[in-house]
């Protein structure tokens, strides 16, 4: 910790920064986006590594709030019924539940365009896990 701070103080730079640059393979970054205003989704480019760091980083986010869900319903349970707090804490519940559902359709649809074969299908659009219109992910 101590070679950390006196690298840094010396010379701008610590060990971990200089370790993260050793751990790069050197190959370009691709991350690439576009919006249509028109039918209201972003569609993202990525290489492989990105995505991966990406999906990770969705995943782990989506535990995180899963895990926040069942913290906020087991709380609700012990307030009474129809009180501000428990209509809250539904609110609560509800929301994490649908940025969750998100989050978990990211993830399908990275899983499903890395498992398709050599030959792709047609591209076309997966609807949500909760079936609701207008959450489609365009994975061509």
């Amino acid at each position: 910790m101590l070679a950390g701070t006196r690298d840094q103080a010396w010379h701008g730079t610590s060990r971990r920064s200089r370790q993260a640059q050793q751990d790069t393979d050197g190959l370009p970054i691709t991350a690439m986006g576009h919006h249509d205003p028109d039918s209201q989704t972003v569609t993202l480019v990525l290489d492989s590594a990105t995505a991966n760091i990406a999906i990770y980083a969705i995943t782990a986010h989506a535990q995180e709030r899963e895990a926040h869900l069942r913290e906020v319903q087991l709380h609700a349970q012990d307030l009474p019924e129809g009180s501000y707090g428990r209509r809250n804490r539904q609110a609560i519940a509800d929301r994490e539940t649908r940025i969750t559902t998100r989050l978990r359709a990211i993830e399908h649809a990275y899983q499903t365009a890395i498992e398709r074969d050599a030959a792709p299908e047609s591209a076309r659009p997966l609807r949500s896990l909760d079936g609701t219109a207008g959450m489609e992910i365009d994975l061509g």
